[in-house]
């Protein structure tokens, strides 16, 4: 309850002018774009982080609910106060901090509009991805908070691809800030757990976006069908061959005539359906790809194969289609827009029965979706004054929500859970499973007062069975279980036991300098080996955690598909890659294990099975507990399966390297990934047989292109012309194997060296911190990775002073350092303070608090989390 007393210290933190609570007001914010309702007793606007956190220390102190809110936007109840309390509105953090294209990010506030920002950086030749369709008004918090996609996120991804750190205010007014523009500071991806965390989390004031150049062509597409489900078809039949266009938009027959009558956009009215397809990206074999795409189209039953013939009409066909919603308001007094997620040749089925709902329940409907990843947005109409169409519209959306799960989708793709789903979140998870997120929560909120009632729905009344006790198992050396169930009994005998156990495959990680505090049995996955699902037209695949990188590709290889990852180390198993977030210099284009990974399994520290996200593209039901998993050295927990999104091998691989100065290496890596030639990787190496960097060395850059044959030769070109005016004399281009890449012998070198460090920081970072280094370790082995800002180092010795030198020249450019490998016998020169994760930082008391709350025995990889947890 807000007594005077409170309400007079929120106007003395933000100013009388913004602080609402009269009748109107909290009327006006007591609903979102949903059909939820709930009052708040005020509403309060920060000007900034420091006024937010002021705000949430107030309000936890005096035990009062808060929601953070942007403009409203959200559609499944997400923003509005359904235990009363203060709404805290973010719409005065306005402003775009910085715009950095040559490090390829911006810096904006929370209440910054995903237009405004679009807006800013046209200007610069870039863009940034995500693109919902309520840009105009949405929020980038609020992009944040459901992790928003947009069409474009078919190829591009969506929010959690392009966060990269964030500033948050934590329940009890703690600023902390997650991630930034280097990547994967040690410990947990907590900036990962916060996206798609609908508000439950922390409040996000700011963040540290990944912005991109602009295409050089698009050529878009309207395809007309008088079938929708030859439609869905075609959407199936264009990814099964490979290509991956930047949209695939469907629209059906109703909403086709809503538009047209609404704002004419060109769209055929007799048509049952049109999809909007765009191609993007370097001009050369463009044309080409959208003409194949047209053929497979017709092959599939379209009638018509339309292509804008200027940006005019192609501006006028995606008017219409952000558009859609607004048309639809024309056809009933209200709509429940329904949000889930299939596999994408499920498509047709999933139509054909959401049709059969909506007769079922005698509700009009029409489908406006992203097709291209399978995220449905069945739209069902009624007349919110009529309460048994109200009651008819709630059953047909579980209906809905069921229907797809038994698909093998999901229950929501990109507007969340809310309030309006919590009984959906069933269909997904187990008791076991929503457990765990809500003790995840609770590491964050103990109080349980930041956005309550949301995301999650309250325990079940049902008794948890008891289970018999585990068997006790022999052998102190090490565990290898035959099967999930075994290594599930070993886990509980060890939870009984207070064993510490270290999740392992093949031991490729040995020597890592990471490890455990005390003595710990080893928990080797290597006989779970299985190939669990694989389905090559929706290019999703299932494995355990035991089977080795080669053994997939080879697996994959067969139907002309790969997982695109080359980690550093070729010995890892999937577990061990996915535990580790490993990942090459392609992670410019393909990204890392946790931008693949759909879902995974894995046994937790109560011993308990555990299932995170699914097998479908787009799914934002419940925390990001995959993205959390990855990358956290299995201090969480053992993972038995793995689900990854796959893709088609590229046609063709071509490097280019050229020799240079270290700064006209740099200089050139910054020409290239500002221009419009999208490079998968750029790397620089000394030009020396173990890599040494010394003081005269010549370096060789070396930028890696892969894709359509034509595509490719046209940017092998343009590479040779601009490594040309940046006086690279004679650079040479070759051939090679998707499969090994071209860093592998490097990383091979640097392995030999007894210690190896691995330095992130934002990329525009990397010329200053190469040119600094040459105090720490004149012959330093090393390969820096221009494009993604990391620098790997190996030095055959490294004293605790040394380190502490490195770690400050990491903090001066702006990140961190993490000592990957070093001899056994001097590990415990570095165990002080940071360890060999770097100087400590204040994030990671709130991973500890993680790790306490979901291993509350501590029995996972003690001493594997940074603070020696």
């Amino acid at each position: 309850m807000l007594d005077a007393a409170i309400l007079r210290e929120l106007r003395r933190i933000v100013g009388d002018d913004h602080v609402a609570c009269r009748r109107s007001d909290t009327e006006v914010y007591s609903y979102d774009a949903s059909l939820a309702v709930g009052k708040p007793e005020a509403i309060v606007f920060p000007a900034d982080t420091a006024q937010t956190a002021a705000v949430v220390r107030l309000a936890t102190e005096a035990g009062v609910a808060y929601v953070p809110r942007g403009f409203g936007t959200n559609l499944s109840g997400g923003t509005i106060a359904s235990h009363g309390g203060l709404v805290i509105g973010l719409t005065r953090l306005n402003r775009i901090l910085t715009i950095r294209p040559e490090g390829r990010y911006a810096v904006v506030q929370a209440g910054v509009t995903n237009l405004e920002l679009q807006q800013a950086l046209a200007p610069h030749g870039f863009l940034f991805a995500p693109d919902p369709a309520s840009q105009k008004a949405a929020t980038l918090g609020g992009n944040v908070a459901e992790n928003a996609g947009g069409p474009h996120c078919v190829k591009y991804g969506v929010m959690t691809n392009h966060v990269l750190g964030v500033t948050a205010v934590m329940p009890g007014g703690e600023v902390l800030q997650m991630g930034g523009p280097a990547l994967d500071p040690p410990g947990y991806d907590l900036r990962g757990v916060l996206v798609g965390s609908e508000g439950t989390l922390a409040v996000v004031t700011e963040m540290v976006v990944r912005i991109m150049p602009a295409a050089e062509s698009l050529l878009t597409m309207l395809i007309v069908y008088d079938d929708i489900a030859d439609a869905a078809r075609s959407v199936s039949a264009i990814v099964a061959a490979g290509m991956t266009p930047a949209t695939l938009e469907m629209m059906d027959g109703a909403v086709i005539r809503a538009v047209e009558a609404s704002k004419p956009c060109g769209y055929p009215l007799d048509a049952a359906a049109v999809l909007i397809v765009e191609v993007d990206g370097p001009l050369a074999g463009l044309a080409q790809q959208a003409e194949r795409i047209g053929q497979l189209c017709l092959q599939n039953g379209c009638r018509e194969v339309r292509k804008a013939k200027d940006a005019a009409e192609r501006d006028l066909l995606w008017a219409g289609r952000r558009g859609a919603f607004g048309a639809i308001a024309r056809m009933a007094p209200s709509f429940l827009v329904a949000d889930c997620t299939v596999p994408r040749t499920r498509l047709p089925d999933a139509l054909i029965q959401v049709a059969a709902i909506a007769d079922r329940y005698r509700l009009g409907h029409s489908n406006v979706f992203h097709a291209g990843d399978g995220n449905l947005h069945p739209v069902i109409l009624f007349d919110p004054r009529d309460p048994d169409q109200v009651q008819r519209v709630h059953r047909a959306g579980h209906e809905i929500m069921e229907a797809c799960v038994a698909l093998g989708g999901t229950i929501s793709g990109e507007h969340g859970i809310g309030t309006e789903k919590l009984d959906g979140m069933r269909l997904v998870f187990s008791e076991d499973d929503l457990d765990f997120q809500r003790q995840l929560r609770a590491a964050f909120d103990p109080h349980g007062l930041l956005n309550p009632g949301k995301l999650l729905p309250p325990p079940g009344d049902a008794p948890v069975p008891a289970e018999p006790a585990p068997p006790e198992f022999a052998g102190d050396l090490e565990w290898v279980p035959s099967d999930v169930a075994e290594a599930r009994d070993i886990v509980r005998r060890a939870c009984l036991d207070r064993r510490a156990v270290l999740p392992a495959g093949k031991g490729a990680a040995a020597g890592s300098g990471q490890g455990p505090v005390r003595a710990a049995t080893a928990l080797r996955s290597v006989k779970l080996t299985a190939v669990t699902e694989y389905d090559p037209a929706t290019q999703v695949v299932g494995v355990q955690a035991g089977l080795s990188l080669a053994q997939l590709q080879t697996t994959l290889g067969a139907h002309g598909q790969w997982l695109p990852l080359r980690p550093p180390r070729r010995r890892h198993t999937l577990g061990g890659i996915a535990a580790s977030n490993a990942c090459g210099p392609e992670r410019l284009r393909y990204g890392a294990p946790r931008d693949l990974l759909l879902g995974l399994k894995f046994i937790s520290g109560t011993g308990r099975q555990i299932s995170a996200g699914g097998r479908v593209m787009k799914n934002v039901a419940g925390y990001d507990v995959t993205r959390l998993m990855a990358g956290s050295a299995g201090t969480l927990g053992f993972i038995t399966e793995l689900t990854f999104r796959i893709s088609a091998l590229p046609e063709w691989c071509v490097a280019v390297g050229g020799r240079g100065t270290l700064v006209s290496c740099a200089a050139a890596a910054a020409w290239l990934l500002q221009s419009k030639l999208e490079p998968n990787f750029v790397v620089a190496v000394p030009d020396h047989p173990e890599l040494r960097a010394e003081e005269q060395t010549t370096w060789r850059m070396i930028a890696g292109f892969e894709g359509f044959r034509e595509t490719v030769g046209a940017q092998v070109e343009g590479l040779r012309q601009g490594l040309a005016q940046h006086g690279f004399t004679s650079p040479s281009s070759w051939e090679y194997s998707p499969l090994d890449g071209v860093c592998q012998d490097f990383f091979e070198l640097l392995d030999r060296a007894a210690y190896r460090l691995r330095v992130d920081l934002p990329p525009n970072q990397v010329l200053g911190f190469l040119s600094a280094r040459r105090d720490l370790a004149p012959a330093a082995g090393m390969l820096a990775d221009l494009g993604c800002g990391r620098v790997t180092v190996g030095v055959s010795e490294l004293s605790a002073a040394q380190w502490a030198q490195w770690c400050a020249a990491a903090e001066d450019f702006e990140g961190t350092v993490v000592l990957e490998k070093l001899p056994d016998q001097a590990s415990d020169a570095f165990h002080s303070d940071g360890g060999v994760w770097g100087p400590p930082r204040p994030d990671w008391a709130l991973m500890h608090k993680i790790k306490t709350a979901l291993d509350p025995r501590g029995i996972f990889a003690p001493g594997g989390l940074p603070g020696k947890r």
